[in-house]
């Protein structure tokens, strides 16, 4: 009998996955005529054990030999059997497909199935799962080793590294059960799905000469807090504050420590500008080192405060402001192609524009104000 589930927080799937029980009768109804995406098929144990019950059937029949009916009607036996059990012991069980939203190329990502036994009473024995992804080659079978006791879950989890940059979607394709004989496999439908984004692979590139001496010259440049520069306001002392930064002369009229708070001195801030278009990157392999160098100094010039917008063309601009800003410039690169170039595109304004282009060979370079900055 299922456990009444007390919290329907996640998407569960699989026979035990709704509060609503089933009838018996409907049940029994199943087992006969099961749902779509039902099957038992026979493992290759149970297509030699129908074979030998054939063999006995036929020489039972022409001997008429009691003792070979009794073996017939005990192979029989055992086939029904196993596969009134192995369709029951899926009756109680409910899973879900658990999978980080973004998966970066050559690094490593994992996958997880958990599986709750929903009964109250029995365990839930021999099952497997079958993972599969849209777009990626790898496919990959999950089997929980150990029996699950009544109300407890596990987690079944594939560890694999992407190797190429997408949109696609991780899905159970069917979960399989052998109990407890192996003769006869119960498969039911996953109906489970994760849309997932793999990020371009993180790459290393050399910088020519100092982008802040190419952006110094005209431009957009940032006003920030920090230790030198321009005094910008005064506040009270707090515990870790350099005493460096301590006003003595406000400190002594004031009768308690006053702190400067001073900008940083001007530094540049850079837009980077994506162009996919077919006649610029005709060569896949640029095409791919140009993503994986666009992401590399995109999330290199976020920790350094130096990036503004990130403008894909045809997609629109990305202001940068917090991680999920990034990341959402990484959503795009991971399902970005090569296309024929639109008139309606359009063109991010301003200087200190981080623009790709590719070099001889294999190689991609970075060019500021039609200077190259940096080269992969």
């Amino acid at each position: 009998m299922a456990a009444d589930v007390a919290e329907e927080r996640f998407d569960w799937k699989g026979p035990a996955a709704y509060k609503r029980r089933i009838p018996l009768l409907r049940k029994l109804t199943r087992v006969v005529v099961p749902p779509k995406g039902h099957k038992v098929v026979p493992t290759g144990s149970g297509m030699l054990l129908i074979f030998i019950g054939l063999t006995i059937g036929l020489a039972a029949y022409n001997t008429v030999n009691n003792v070979l009916f009794a073996a017939l009607a005990l192979l029989i036996s055992a086939l029904i059997l196993s596969g009134v059990i192995c369709w029951g012991n899926m009756l109680c069980a409910r899973w879900r497909l658990e999978a980080s939203p973004t998966f970066r190329v050559g690094e490593e990502g994992s996958v997880s199935i958990v599986l709750e036994n929903a009964r109250r009473r029995f365990p839930l024995f021999c099952v497997s799962f079958e993972i599969s992804s849209g777009g990626l080659e790898d496919h990959c079978k999950l089997f929980m080793r150990e029996r699950l006791d009544p109300g407890e879950s596990t987690a079944l989890t594939w560890r694999f590294k992407p190797s190429k940059r997408m949109k696609t979607a991780f899905r159970i394709e069917s979960a399989v059960s052998s109990f407890p004989f192996g003769f006869l496999v119960k498969y039911l439908p996953g109906e489970s799905e994760r849309e997932v984004r793999i990020w371009p692979r993180r790459i290393a590139y050399t910088r020519n000469r100092s982008q802040e001496s190419v952006g110094a010259k005209e431009g957009k440049s940032s006003r920030k807090q920090g230790i030198s520069g321009e005094l910008i306001g005064l506040r009270h002392y707090e515990r870790g504050d350099s005493l460096r930064s301590i006003h003595w002369k406000v400190s002594a009229k004031q009768g308690r420590l006053i702190v400067k708070e001073n900008a940083t001195e001007t530094q540049p801030i850079f837009d980077i500008v994506v162009d996919p278009a077919n006649y610029l990157w005709s060569d896949e392999t640029h095409f791919e080192k140009m993503c994986s160098m666009a992401a590399s100094m995109s999330e290199d010039l976020f920790l350094e405060g130096k990036i503004a917008h990130c403008h894909v063309k045809g997609w629109g601009s990305i202001r940068i402001q917090r991680v999920s800003d990034l990341e959402a410039f990484f959503d795009i690169l991971s399902e970005l192609n090569p296309v024929e170039p639109q008139a309606t595109w359009d063109v991010l304004a301003g200087p200190n524009r981080i623009n790709f282009a590719p070099l001889q060979g294999d190689g991609v370079g970075a060019f500021v104000n039609d200077v190259q900055v940096a080269q992969s």
